[in-house]
């Protein structure tokens, strides 16, 4: 886990509170978005899927895709995606999931969220009929370490639009 960040409000009302808003993005499942950045800057954006796991987003990614290979020369990501209650974007940089407890933890998050059942092996994810936006298995796995998020309402919530910085010490 990380540090409570620093939340700012991006308009007149109250900021959101990290620890009422993390519940309601680890129940996310769906389809967000990817955005990498290519050697020459060109962004290299795609559809996946993702689940919340020990406060970070993870998601899978074939070895041989493009996603893996962009990732593995440039680890700064942005990945956007709506809960059903607000719209949110996290930038932050990927790290490798390797530890096989982690990695079953992931497993059982993208069984219950998205209805994939994959199996952790050797440091990464194999499974059932392949898996749904990340290319051939086995799937390597990847979560992003925040260092920003946004969040926007879409539905009624105590606060308004709020920034968390993590690279912030209040």
């Amino acid at each position: 886990m990380f540090p409570d960040p620093q939340a700012r409000s991006l308009t007149d009302e109250a900021p959101g509170a990290w620890e009422e808003v993390l519940p309601h993005l680890a129940e996310s499942a769906g389809t967000c978005w990817l955005t990498v950045t290519r050697a020459d800057g060109r962004p290299h954006t795609r559809p996946l899927l993702s689940v919340w796991v020990d406060g970070r987003p993870c998601f899978a990614s074939g070895e041989g895709t493009a996603k893996s290979r962009l990732l593995t020369a440039s680890p700064e990501v942005s990945l956007a995606f709506t809960t059903g209650r607000m719209d949110v974007v996290v930038e932050g940089a990927v790290e490798r999931v390797l530890g096989p407890d982690r990695l079953e933890r992931i497993a059982a998050a993208y069984a219950e969220r998205h209805g994939w059942a994959p199996v952790a092996k050797d440091g990464e994810l194999t499974g059932p009929d392949g898996a749904p936006t990340a290319g051939p298995p086995p799937y390597r796995v990847f979560a992003v370490v925040p260092s920003t998020v946004y969040a926007f309402p879409v539905a009624e919530l105590p606060h308004g639009p709020t920034r968390w910085r993590f690279d912030v010490w209040p």
